[in-house]
């Protein structure tokens, strides 16, 4: 092997050792936890890095000493077994409780049996205080303790020396069993948002007794930022339907919670909170009109859709209400999808302001000429068209670039029973708007009816509107049509 051969071995050798060597650093300080109950038992496993891991198994509620060094007490039937593992070592404590208090404690060393006394109690004292940080093994009692010390800010700080979040969880939620003033409620909340990375944890705590975040505008204001701390649509969704399904939330704190809807992202999950409210609540006008004005935020047409049909459903849509849906509407693009939204409008009565506003949104929004004669010929089916409303329907007609189409709605306007002054409209003007000389004069022909029992100056109106049709076999259709 030449010299330059050997310095890239060399070297090539090197590299490997530095890979192998991080990788090596890294098991060592990587931490695994999980938890296991079944049964009344708990089952808790700690690896921190590849050779250093204990586990605990334990029944019953366990009482530690207040230097958290010694077992002092374990109800009756219960148990505490800790094993601990490192660099081929193994160690293994267990202590049965025998009844009325009294403890029996058990050291082994591999598997031989040792004497606890001597050594165990010494092996438990080292233990211990690293189990307490890293388990919730004794947390209710540790947490009455650190409380009667100094009160919840002396548990706070305790909080803040665990890595694990579920054990971070746990205390947190054993500091809720106590009378905690509204500003302490208020640090808990801040704690939370800023301790606890798991979204699934922080989600299970705030979940947790839910009324009682939601008792001053303060309070509701911290439960808000801690929500914000939740990466997952997912989860922050859990939490909001909880709370949803809460019946003894007021609707002003309903109406807060449409605060914390507004971080949700996901049009999938926006939509399910602002469905479920509807489901499970009776909102009044003004959380009503939050509900539709979080729906602005959902960028898809189809979930947009769904939300505001299913408002549809709900009885006593304010004016107010009607205004922000409206508004609302603009924002879909899909002529699909606000076609099915202003269908579903138009089943119910609507006033003159309300309909017009409909017949000149749909005029505006709806490009496809399919979609926007299905809009008009509901509108035709469902409302009457009194007054300035008919200059609104011919106005939205004109959008209407299909004479088929076009032709389509007025035939099916020509069975309706019109005064004359709305048949004077339709001829003036929707007529005009007709290029064809065969879908003119079947739109003529259909109205002819209706002309034969009016007065002379709607006849001359249709003799006007005849003209515009150039075919002389089509205009003789047409007139002849006319008694």
């Amino acid at each position: 092997m030449n010299l330059v051969s050997r310095i890239i071995v060399a070297n090539l050798f090197k590299v490997i050792l530095l890979i192998l060597s991080l990788l090596f650093i890294s098991n060592i300080n990587a931490q695994s936890y999980a938890v296991n109950y079944n049964k009344g038992k708990t089952t808790i496993k700690v690896q921190n890095g590849m050779f250093d891991n204990f586990s605990i198994n334990y029944e019953g509620e366990i009482t530690l000493s207040n230097d958290d060094r010694d077992v002092i007490g374990i109800s009756d039937g219960g148990y505490l077994e800790i094993k601990k593992s490192a660099f081929g070592s193994k160690r293994r404590i267990v202590i049965e409780s025998e009844g009325n208090g009294k403890l029996n404690k058990k050291y082994f060393v591999g598997s031989s049996k040792k004497d606890f006394n001597s050594e165990g109690r010494k092996w438990l004292g080292e233990i211990l205080p690293e189990i307490v940080k890293t388990t919730t093994l004794g947390a209710k009692g540790r947490v009455d303790r650190f409380y009667n010390q100094g009160g919840a800010n002396r548990v706070f700080n305790e909080i803040r020396t665990f890595e694990s979040d579920h054990v971070k969880s746990t205390y947190l939620k054993l500091i809720l069993e106590k009378n905690l003033s509204p500003k302490e409620m208020e640090s808990l909340l801040r704690l939370a948002g800023e301790e606890i990375k798991s979204d699934h944890y922080l989600a299970e705590l705030l979940r947790y007794k839910q009324q009682n975040f939601f008792a001053s505008d303060a309070l509701i204001s911290a439960y808000i930022e801690a929500t914000k701390s939740i990466g997952s649509d997912h989860y922050a969704t859990v939490v909001l339907n909880t709370a949803i399904e809460d019946g003894n939330l007021s609707d002003d704190q309903i109406g807060k919670l449409f605060k914390i809807t507004a971080e949700i992202d996901s049009d999938h999950y926006m939509s399910q909170v602002l469905i479920n409210v509807m489901k499970k609540r009776e909102l009044n006008e003004a959380n009503l009109n939050l509900l539709i004005e979080n729906s602005k935020q959902i960028a898809s047409d189809h979930y947009k859709a769904q939300v505001l049909n299913k408002a549809l459903e709900l009885p006593g849509l304010s004016q107010g209400n009607y205004n922000s849906f409206l508004s609302t509407l603009e924002d879909i693009q899909s002529d699909h999808y606000i076609t099915t939204v202003l269908s579903r409008l138009l089943d119910k009565k609507l006033d003159s302001s309300e309909l017009g506003e409909l017949l000149s949104l749909a005029g505006k929004s709806v490009g496809s000429d399919h979609y926007l004669v299905q809009v008009l010929t509901k509108a035709i089916n469902k409302q009457g068209l009194d007054g300035e409303n008919m200059d609104v329907f011919i106005q939205a007609l004109s959008s209407v670039s299909s004479d088929h189409y076009a032709s389509v709605a007025l035939i099916k306007l020509s069975r309706k029973n019109l005064s004359s002054r709305q048949l004077l409209e339709i001829l003036n003007n929707a007529t005009s708007q007709i290029s064809s000389d065969h879908y003119l004069s079947e739109i003529l022909i259909a109205f002819a009816p209706s002309v034969n029992k009016s007065g002379d100056n709607v006849k001359e109106a249709y003799r006007n509107a005849c003209k515009n049709i150039s075919s002389e076999t089509y205009f003789g259709r047409a007139l002849r049509a006319l008694k």
